[in-house]
């Protein structure tokens, strides 16, 4: 809780959608869900539709639905508008290129709203379990940022370093409603969607720095590697006693799993010496790597779905509210 108030926690993910509500003291006593992510519920609405869809309501995370959509296109027409369309890509060309129409549909449609938090049914599951409707929400999204021109896969690391150099404190990285930045589209939108059903103060932050918040959390000797071990990314930070994060890597999980366990180790262990260059991890198949100053590590933590891969410790209790918890530390940081 947060000054006797709740707060409401959400990590969508790729494959679920993890929600924990901080109302009571204990925090055992918390209510909890793990659940299928939007992409994959809305997915699989699409896969079971027969006939033309119109998809309407704000821009999502792709994925799961993206595929389905490009499924249901070999049969069916799709009808998009436009801030539903750039769930599937930044440029309106490429995603009609897809075969979707975007305008309004014609004739008999299934519509469909796309949407990263589905406040109607989070708001009834808080009623039913007797708690207030909460004054603050957060909720964490992966956004790669709005770049039509760019590879998103170059101008997502490129919006971390410039976050970086101006503020490298982890708190930095959540962002109240008024301050997102303009380029990620997908986080305005999750806080929309959550303003447009409900009143109080809403923050968003990827999801990669909530669950390295939640991993310095259990840190007991800084400076730390911590690393979040994605389905899509891994990314490794290092994070001194004051929580500023002095170097920051990503990488794509798919592509080193693919390399094996040991070449993962060999990739953080140059990271660590400050030997990967942003140009490499690039060329590699990755986002980027930013180093401000080579530490000397004292502990290395981890976390995510595939810590299995890793050659570090993984965080202590439910895996799954690593982000959650890191969320709710981040919040009382910022607002300290």
């Amino acid at each position: 809780m947060l000054g006797g108030e709740s707060v409401f926690t959400l990590d969508v993910g790729s494959g679920t959608q993890d929600f924990m509500l901080f109302a009571e003291e204990n925090i055992r006593n918390c209510p909890k869900a793990i659940m299928p992510s939007p992409t994959r519920i809305l997915a699989r609405k699409i896969e079971r539709t027969k006939g033309d869809i119109f998809l309407h309501g704000y821009t999502m995370g792709g994925g799961a639905i993206t595929f389905a959509v490009r499924e249901h296109l070999k049969k069916y027409r799709v009808f998009a508008t436009e801030r539903a369309a750039l769930t599937f890509a930044d440029s309106l060309e490429k995603v009609r290129k897809m075969g979707v129409v975007i305008g309004e549909p014609e004739g008999e449609v299934t519509t469909i709203e796309t949407k990263d938090v589905d406040m109607p049914f989070f708001s009834n599951l808080i009623s039913k379990m007797g708690y207030e409707i909460p004054n603050y929400y957060i909720i964490a999204v992966q956004d790669h940022g709005f770049s039509p021109k760019i590879s998103n896969r170059v101008f997502r690391f490129r919006m971390f370093e410039k976050l970086l150099k101006k503020n490298p404190s982890l708190e930095n990285f959540l962002f109240h409603q008024k301050e997102i930045p303009q380029e990620f589209n997908r986080m305005r939108d999750a806080a929309q969607s959550v303003l447009d059903f409900a009143n109080g103060e809403v923050f968003v932050v990827d999801t990669v720095f909530a669950a390295i918040a939640g991993c310095a959390m259990q840190v007991e000797n800084f400076p730390a590697l911590l690393a979040n071990f994605g389905n899509s990314h891994l990314t490794a930070a290092i994070v001194d006693e004051e929580l500023r994060i002095r170097a920051l890597m990503e990488h794509h999980t798919p592509v080193l799993k693919r390399r094996g366990v040991d070449e993962i180790k060999r990739l953080l262990e140059r990271f660590e010496r400050g030997e990967l260059s942003n140009e490499y991890v690039l060329n590699d198949e990755g986002h980027g790597c930013y180093c401000e100053e080579v530490l000397e590590v004292k502990e290395r933590l981890c976390t995510g779905p595939n810590a299995h891969l890793s050659p570090f410790k993984e965080v202590s209790g439910d895996p799954m509210i690593v982000g959650n918890l890191g969320m709710m530390f981040m919040l009382e940081r910022k607002l300290s």
